[in-house]
């Protein structure tokens, strides 16, 4: 008794070879693109004087080394130089060049020497000495209508003048200056005033009766009497004295009352200081 083999499909035997060419026509497709992917780049020759090795543009991944060339590379040498043409040996001396001197010439002319300028110290100020006490019978008092030319006028109520004692102040005085008078009753009421100048003048109210006062300046003493026989006002002028700060000092010495009207400081300019 024979045994009966199943009947193949002619279909499915068709799928299967169909199957293993296409299979077999990928690999052959993919080794190609491998070996084509793996062959060295050719060089083009250019016309420059160097030659570069492409390398690629597309972006990726790649271990492929570039296989050396024949071609040579030839690198020329910039034709500037900047090293010296020819050096001097070493401790040998080396010329230098003098520059001209400002009046002119050459590197043999000898340097002129700078000008020196001497500079002198000025004399050292000394200190104002004032002068010394003249006897009082050679100052007498003197009346002056005018003054020709006033640094400054004080009247008698001025603050900076101190008055010590008992010395009345009186107003709506005709004639006085700003209508004011100081007036002392007592012996021994003095006043003082600091000034600075070259001169002084004190103006007082004479009269009938009046007492004498004592004027001290810078320790040189004058006894002045304020009597007269019709009251007027009256300027008493001190000597020139150099210029500077000075102490002025009137004080009651004897008689009746005694009064002060205003302190002036001239302007002295060209006169000369009392010996």
């Amino acid at each position: 008794m024979t045994e009966s083999k199943p009947s193949q499909d002619s279909n499915v035997m068709a799928a299967i070879i169909l199957g293993a060419l296409s299979i077999v026509g990928i690999l052959v497709i993919f080794f190609s693109v491998r070996a084509a992917s793996q062959r060295p780049p050719e060089i083009t020759p250019t016309a420059t004087r160097f030659r570069f090795l492409y390398i690629g543009t597309e972006p990726g991944f790649s271990t492929i080394t570039p296989q050396p060339t024949a071609t040579r590379i030839v690198f020329e040498q910039p034709t500037t130089s900047f090293r010296p043409t020819s050096r001097s040996p070493l401790g040998a001396p080396t010329a230098t060049t003098v520059p001209f001197s400002p009046g002119g010439g050459g590197s043999f002319f000898p340097p002129q020497p700078s000008p020196t300028r001497s500079v002198s110290q000025p004399p050292a100020p000394t200190e104002p000495s004032f002068a010394t006490k003249p006897p009082s019978s050679l100052f007498t008092p003197t009346f002056t209508p005018t003054i020709a030319s006033v640094l400054a006028k004080y009247d008698d109520t001025y603050y900076a003048i101190l008055y010590d004692g008992e010395w009345t102040s009186q107003t709506n005085v005709t004639g006085a200056y700003q209508n004011t008078l100081h007036i002392s009753f007592t012996i021994e009421n003095y006043a003082l005033f600091t000034f600075v100048g070259q001169q002084v003048i004190l103006t007082y109210q004479a009269g009938p009766s009046l007492g004498t006062i004592r004027i001290d300046l810078d320790g040189m003493e004058f006894e002045v009497s304020q009597a007269s026989p019709q009251t007027q006002l009256v300027d008493w002028t001190s000597p020139i004295l150099i210029m500077g700060t000075h102490d002025l000092i009137v004080e009651h010495l004897s008689g009746g009352s005694v009064n002060i009207d205003s302190i002036t400081i001239p302007d002295v300019r060209t006169a000369t200081p009392t010996p």
